[in-house]
């Protein structure tokens, strides 16, 4: 099938639009956490949950981010496990999927907020000493004022410290992760990592107290609606071009929205928080981790000219953004080459992709991924488009770098008024 074919084939489902919805409807209950950009809606997630699974069935997201289908998952009686290579990931999807005991939960946050409130705010060296500054004070001095820096380590030290069970103290860590910007002189509206020369942090304890006690009224919710269910959810981290655990069953379904080509740097917009929480001596091996890095020197194999994204490619000039796409679908390809054994005969593969432009070049990313699917057995059975409502997910890009960004100062394009489902079937010719 070629480009033209496959476009004339999808098909419209303004059912998955949902533009009628306030955008207070998508941070529902637990979603409120933590932001995090480009995430599937829970709307959207829940209708391909209905769609496409049983009740009591086995799902996997394969690229969970903050946990938004594995938590519309535990709330239809649906099995899930969500696996991602980012730990900040991992810890949001861990516990907005983690409802706590309301009473046990008033106790331990009013015992954290007491100890932040009333016990005394150390000097830098102590914090390095007792680890919670780790090893990257360089780094963090370059975001955070001097008193902004104490008093996060002030907070994080009784977050890890207090005897508390681990479901608890991370509790505690993603609303310590969700302040992070805030707190910092990281600007605003931007999701890439740009510094707001005039911005002026407020009180990093405040930003918390208002933050727990969101947390524990989405928590309470979530609680009592689903206090007598048996469905199982597991998160952990993985690398999607890695099998999984033999440990895993077989899945019936795997529903997922992968990183978007180019769009953003995964490993980045959560800096703050993977330098606080998750100290990396080598960020650079860190980020080589993710799907589509450019920093990788070596690959055992590069395109040629039977890969269907190498035209598009090779009509790019600048060697950055054409290593970073090169990467991108060579690791597209071991994610379906890998994932096809983890679901049961006849399983399907539901993906959420978009579309973008580079450098005035158009990348029908959608087409693309659909036949390096295909080319590592999975068989494209439909293809649907949806509408996505400005209000409820940012359309502003660079035009020269396809990276997501303000519209305040410098460059923008309107992109991403639709976005591509795939629904991909095991392909056991």
């Amino acid at each position: 099938m070629n480009k033209e074919e496959f476009y004339s084939m999808v098909e419209p489902r303004d059912d998955w639009s949902f533009s009628d919805i306030p955008r207070s409807e998508t941070r529902e209950l637990t979603h409120s956490y933590h932001l995090y950009p480009a995430k599937f809606i829970p709307q959207l997630a829940r209708a391909f949950i209905n769609e496409y699974t049983d009740e009591g069935g086995f799902i996997w997201d394969s690229f969970c981010g903050s946990g938004t289908l594995n938590l519309e998952a535990l709330r239809t009686n649906r099995n899930s496990v969500g696996t991602d290579i980012n730990p900040i990931a991992v810890l949001i999807s861990r516990v907005k999927t983690t409802p706590l005991n309301p009473e046990k939960l008033e106790a331990y946050v009013e015992e954290l907020v007491q100890n932040i409130e009333k016990k005394k705010v150390y000097s830098e060296q102590y914090y390095v000493r007792k680890g919670v500054l780790n090893g990257n004070l360089n780094v963090l001095k370059e975001w955070f004022s001097d008193e902004s820096l104490l008093e996060l380590g002030h907070i994080l030290e009784y977050i890890k410290k207090m005897d508390y069970p681990k479901k608890y103290q991370e509790f505690g860590l993603c609303a310590f992760s969700s302040i992070l910007k805030r707190s910092s002189y990281w600007l605003n509206s931007s999701v890439k990592s740009q510094k707001d020369p005039e911005k002026k942090p407020g009180e990093p304890p405040l930003y918390l107290r208002r933050q727990l006690r969101s947390m524990k009224k989405a928590n309470k919710s979530l609680y009592e609606e689903i206090e007598n269910t048996t469905t199982q959810i597991r998160i952990f981290r993985h690398n999607s071009k890695h099998h999984l655990p033999k440990s895993i069953t077989k899945f019936d379904c795997i529903i997922t929205s992968p990183p978007y080509v180019v769009s953003y740097d995964y490993s980045d917009i959560f800096r703050l928080s993977t330098y606080f929480l998750f100290y990396q001596e080598d960020y650079r091996k860190f980020r080589e981790t993710f799907i589509g890095t450019p920093l990788i020197k070596k690959r055992q194999r590069s395109l040629d000219d039977t890969d269907p994204e190498a035209p598009i490619i090779n009509s790019i000039n600048d060697t950055r953004i054409k290593k970073g796409l090169t990467e991108y679908y060579m690791d597209m390809g071991g994610f379906f080459y890998k994932s096809r054994y983890h679901v049961k005969k006849d399983g399907q593969l539901i993906m959420v992709v978009g579309d973008t432009e580079l450098r005035g070049v158009e990348i029908p990313n959608a087409y693309l991924l659909s036949r390096i699917a295909e080319m590592n057995g999975w068989f494209l059975e439909n293809a649907y488009e949806r509408e996505v409502p400005v209000k409820i997910l940012p359309t502003s890009r660079d035009p020269l770098t396809g990276k997501f960004t303000s519209k305040k100062g410098g460059n923008y394009s309107e992109r991403y008024e639709k976005e591509y489902i795939l629904i991909f079937r095991v392909d056991s010719s």
